[in-house]
């Protein structure tokens, strides 16, 4: 079930500069890593235009449309909607926290599948945020389904339920979640590279970039073939440890910390 193709979204080539970052899990019980990421984009935007890219779980929880209303976000809505003014572009990819995530006001973002494929700076790129690369968590897949649609986004039922109602079987789900993390094993919750691969080699991509399992890892493969381009599976760290954020630009592919 989990090790299927993806369906993959190609959109146009992103000019450079580009930005991923995700893991961020914005909360108000660390409102360091909100106002390190309100630094984050401030800084973006202030070098150029450019895209950045927030591949999931940016929000440490995500119930509904009213919970940007609260005080402890409103910053960092506000500093979205300035990059937007300045000329950013900001996509979003769901991620397992804040999946139903879907727009926010006055600021433009584009909302794209569970697995995207585009070109930067010469390289062909897959984007995830990464769990579906997470196939031995086959638990954590069934449920992904029960709640989600073919593109990541919530089903209809979900979508229905009060405000007030899923906010708190949400809360009780990341409790669920954090005791699972800790009782299973590592390499049972972590991304499958030969699935990668294989995703990789599907898509005819030299770059994947997720997300997800937190271990702010590149890895540089070899070439599919002898006169190829080496390859690299570029994985994000959680901002709670520091944080990770993937550039493309003028100095090339790199994993760096936020506040580099």
């Amino acid at each position: 079930m989990t090790r299927t193709l993806p369906r993959i979204q190609d959109v146009a080539p992103l000019p450079m500069p580009v930005a991923v970052a995700g893991d961020v899990h914005i909360a108000a019980d660390e409102p360091h890593v909100r106002d390190a990421f309100i630094r984050f984009v401030e800084a973006r935007a202030a070098v150029g235009a450019g895209t950045l890219v927030l591949l999931g779980d940016l929000f440490d929880a995500w119930w509904g449309p009213q919970q940007a209303r609260d005080p402890f976000l409103v910053p960092v809505f506000d500093a979205l909607r300035a990059a937007d003014a300045a000329g950013m572009r900001l996509v979003f990819q769901a991620g397992n926290r804040d999946f139903c995530f879907e727009a926010a006001d006055g600021i433009d973002i584009d909302f794209w599948s569970d697995v995207v494929r585009t070109e930067i700076g010469g390289r062909r790129v897959l984007l995830t945020h990464g769990d579906l690369l997470c196939v031995h968590d086959r638990g954590y897949q069934l449920l992904r389904r029960g709640l989600r649609g073919r593109q990541g986004r919530p089903r209809a039922w979900v979508r229905a339920l009060p405000y007030g109602l899923m906010r708190y079987l949400a809360a009780g789900a990341r409790e669920a979640s954090k005791r699972e993390t800790r009782r299973k094993p590592r390499a049972y919750m972590d991304i499958d590279y030969a699935t990668a691969r294989r995703w990789m080699d599907h898509a005819e991509v030299d770059v994947l970039v997720a997300g997800h399992v937190h271990t702010g890892v590149h890895h540089e493969l070899p070439a599919a073939d002898p006169d190829g381009r080496s390859r690299d599976i570029l994985v994000l760290k959680d901002w709670e440890r520091g944080g990770g954020v993937v550039l493309f630009d003028e100095q090339g592919l790199r994993l760096i910390a936020p506040e580099t």
